[in-house]
């Protein structure tokens, strides 16, 4: 038996290497000609960055968006963290244990096998108001998001701990009820500082998320978050406390919804940086063959899976066959080759090529509109005079729901209403501003039928909240979980459960590709493509490492500085 040994699990995936074709870094080069300097480099201490989607909370165990992540991971503070390599390493921790270093203990408890992680937080840790970082955060933290009451998104991993303890400020021991592979991931024990939460939680209950506290919380990473101010801008101030001493003072996230009038902010110079929440591929290709030697477009192999969250509630689509009648009646390659230029791999599973859960003998469905009509047919819905299938004097009318505001993905969605609309599906497309599509329409199941947009995976996590059954959102369970389809399957369960326990690497991997297998014949999810990362930045910037996962570009922000 293996225990994953998780300090280098990025290099053993190997993922970097099968994606390399994708890793497209546009060094732009010098022209003979003369441009504005940035103005930030005038403030070398600040950096602007501007960004597509504003956070929907900065309270880290209830966001649900990506901008939350990669705005609140500067301040942020949690055991470990990804490096670019996919490689987790120690943040609050000193080392990450292991079996080998003593670490990890497997425990017999009265016959049930247990697992000890005893972590040791790094000396000098505080919070951004001076109150020293200890282990019994971590221990508060935990026993919150066990309160039901409580909104928080993703209770997996939390329920998973039997018990917590601090037996000293800096001394971590979490007591897991069972082996558990992922026990150092980096999303695992992210902490809230105790002396300034707890009183919100006994003034404001099961409001909590309501608290002051979210949209500027005092943080013990690099940063902390100085100010919010709703659709304009969040500030990160340096953390004075923060060890290491970041180099810059500040960061400002400037919030700009729409990708064209970002790239023009950009050369206008009232942002320094665009992250990786902002230009669509094919705006970031155009700007990189457009060489201003001010800025260095990068381009990052990505987990980022673009799909088709499926409402299977909706009784059109409770009926498996319309699910795969919709995914055949789509031309993905077509797709891909007509809006990414074919530089973007097809997804056939939740995985692409050499990550080690990717499972080559899934069904590879190309575009078969025959197929996809005798789906239709079986299912008992028949052509109507006016071109859309009809069953029981009811029209085939779906909503498709998804960001406004994305160029390229209302794109996509046009081709997929066209594509639809060839097999006799009636699609209308709802563009929302992503704050709520996010915050409210997916969070608490709004959406009609259809949801296009982007899960963000972990290198070496299966995500359990995905596809549980009791992960599906619901007010009488505070909507917890991201299960958005109702997607309720026992062998799905089963694996996801054998998965997150086994801890022999190649075990692990081959329940995990069972479980892909399942995925795709049930298809809660359409698989559209796998997304890749693009950023700008200035030219000879310091330190800005962008991993593409469900983890922040600003994990090391750190790090940042300019020339």
């Amino acid at each position: 038996m293996a225990l994953v040994s998780v300090a280098a699990a990025g290099d053993r995936l190997g993922m970097r290497r099968a994606l390399a074709p994708l890793l497209l870094i546009a060094l732009v080069a010098g022209a003979c000609r003369t441009e504005p300097a940035a103005p930030a480099l005038q403030h070398k201490k600040r950096l602007v960055i501007g960004i597509t989607q504003e956070p929907d909370t900065l309270w880290m165990p209830m966001k649900q968006m990506n901008a939350s992540e990669h705005i609140g991971r500067p301040g942020a503070l949690s055991l470990t963290v990804f490096d670019e390599h996919w490689r987790l390493i120690p943040q609050a921790a000193e080392a990450i244990p292991t079996l080998e270093n003593g670490g990890v203990t497997l425990v017999d408890d009265a016959g049930a096998r247990r697992m000890r992680v005893t972590w040791r937080l790094r000396e000098g840790l505080r919070w951004a108001d001076g109150h020293p970082v200890s282990a019994d955060d971590f221990v508060f933290t935990w026993r919150l998001y066990q309160d039901p009451t409580i909104e928080i998104v993703d209770r997996t991993m939390a329920e998973r701990v039997l018990d917590m303890q601090a037996p000293d400020a800096r001394t971590l021991v979490v007591t897991w009820r069972e082996p558990y592979a992922y026990y150092a991931v980096f999303r695992n024990h992210e902490v809230l500082p105790r002396h300034l939460v707890e009183p919100e939680v006994v003034r404001l209950g099961p409001k909590l998320k309501e608290s002051p506290f979210g949209a500027a919380p005092v943080l013990g990473g690099a940063f902390t978050i100085k100010e919010w101010a709703p659709g304009s801008h969040v500030v990160a101030v340096r953390n004075p406390h923060a060890q290491p001493a970041p180099v810059l003072d500040e960061i400002v996230w400037r919030i700009i919804p729409e990708t064209t009038t970002l790239e023009a902010n950009l050369l206008a110079g009232t942002i320094d940086a665009i992250s990786v929440v902002g230009l669509t591929f094919d705006q970031a290709s155009a700007f990189a063959a457009r060489n201003d030697p001010r800025f260095e477009v990068v381009f990052t192999p990505a987990l980022h899976w673009e799909h088709l969250d499926l409402n299977l509630e909706n009784p059109r689509l409770a009926d498996r066959r319309v699910r795969e009648a919709l995914l055949c009646a789509i031309d993905r390659q077509g797709l891909v080759d007509a809006v990414f230029g074919g530089k973007l791999e097809v997804a056939h599973g939740t995985r692409p090529v050499g990550s080690p859960y990717h499972n080559a003998a899934l069904p590879v469905r190309v575009q078969d509109l025959a197929r996809a009509a005798a789906l239709l047919d079986e299912a008992g819905w028949q052509l109507g005079p006016n071109g859309v299938r009809v069953k029981e004097g009811k029209p085939l009318h779906l909503e498709l729901a998804t960001t406004a505001g994305d160029k390229l993905r209302e794109q996509v969605a046009q081709v997929l209403v066209s594509q639809w609309r060839a097999v006799g599906v009636d699609v209308a497309i709802d563009l929302q501003p992503a704050k709520v599509l996010f915050g409210d329409t997916m969070r608490h199941r709004k959406f009609s039928a259809l949801a296009m947009f982007t899960w963000s995976l972990d290198p070496i996590q299966v995500n359990e909240a995905f596809w549980r059954c009791d992960q599906i959102p619901r007010a009488d369970n505070g909507w917890r979980g991201q299960n958005f389809p109702a997607f309720c399957n026992a062998r799905a369960d089963e694996l996801i459960a054998r998965i997150a326990t086994e801890l022999d690497d190649e075990k692990r991997a081959a329940l995990a590709r069972e479980l892909e297998l399942v995925l795709a014949t049930e298809l809660p999810q359409l698989p559209l493509y796998f997304r890749t990362e693009v950023s700008v930045v200035p030219k000879g910037f310091r330190g800005w490492r962008p991993v593409g996962i469900l983890q922040s570009q600003a994990w090391n922000a750190h790090e940042w500085a300019w020339p």
